[in-house]
């Protein structure tokens, strides 16, 4: 018998979605940021295996704001929870739960949809904490099975996660071939990439204002390398001066801890070029969040 389905990763902002992402695909294809709203669109991550292919879908943090980005990052939310076969739903030592996840809860439940709870973080609580965050989200959700872990120091995270998803996933086709591990494209990825460098070297307030787009992206045959050429965008003159940094220290650190990840997701050396540019309330307008993000919304 062979199992697939669609498996919709759902919870707030900064409690391992795209950690677990990376971590059962077995490449980095989401960035990890501790920074808030690193996942702004929903990231398909696919793991084959000889009787199984599970198409994860890692989606953006949710929570409740009226601002036009977040907007458009609860689309992709919605748009994960139309059709799927199996929600992971997570939660770390905070256990929080705001009306917007209360809703996708609910939304769950009215589907009987099949969903298991994964609670992160659980070096960083007591038993006590740990029970409380069970009550408060199986009051709200059926649960098929509940995994206290954590991603990042337990040995046995994934198995354990892996070995809960395929005990639920149905009987299905196998929708990809077996070498591709994501919908998206390289120069997403690659976008990505840069953008996860910025948020994990700028302050605190500055991350949410950033967009990267890759410009230019061609193999050099004579050189056996990538060149590879990029854009960060801000809102503001005063958060480029940040980025780029005294004396261009802070952009040569970002660019090469990039490179390096570029370079292993590659498998080829890479040539990166940066720059910086400013596009006022970028965040505001529809038209360049469309073209900054993703062109469907």
């Amino acid at each position: 018998m062979f199992k697939s389905g669609f498996v919709a990763i759902i919870g707030k902002p900064n409690v391992g979605k795209s950690t677990l992402l990376n971590l059962l695909i077995g490449e980095k294809i989401a960035i990890v940021s501790p920074k808030p709203q690193a996942t702004r669109k929903s990231v398909r991550g696919i793991l084959n295996g000889e009787d199984y292919q599970v198409i994860f879908v890692d989606t953006p943090g949710v929570h409740e704001s009226e601002k036009k980005l977040n907007q458009v990052m609860k689309k992709y939310i919605d748009e994960a929870l139309e059709d799927f076969d199996l929600a992971v739903v997570m939660t770390d030592n905070h256990g929080e739960i705001d009306e917007v996840l209360e809703e996708y809860l609910s939304k769950i439940k009215e589907k009987s949809k099949k969903a298991i709870l994964i609670i992160n973080k659980t070096d960083l609580m007591n038993k006590e904490q740990i029970e409380q965050i069970k009550s408060s989200f199986t009051s709200r959700a059926d649960f098929e099975e509940i995994i206290e872990t954590s991603l990042i120091s337990a040995p046995d995270a994934k198995e354990k996660i892996l070995k809960a998803i395929l005990k639920l996933l149905p009987e299905g086709p196998k929708y990809y071939e077996d070498d591709i591990i994501s919908t998206e494209t390289e120069r997403f990825i690659i976008a990505e990439i840069i953008r996860e460098k910025v948020m994990n070297n700028v302050a605190k307030e500055i991350p949410y204002h950033i967009a990267v787009t890759v410009e230019e992206m061609k193999y050099r045959q004579e050189k056996d390398l990538y060149y590879i050429k990029a854009n960060i965008i801000v809102e503001r003159r005063a958060h480029k001066m940040i980025i780029i940094g005294e004396g261009g220290k802070k952009i040569k650190e970002i660019g090469k801890q990039a490179r390096q990840d570029i370079e292993a997701f590659l498998g080829t050396k890479v040539y990166l070029e940066l720059w910086v540019k400013i596009k006022e309330h970028w965040t505001k307008k529809e038209a360049l969040i469309k073209e900054y993000i993703d062109p469907r919304f």
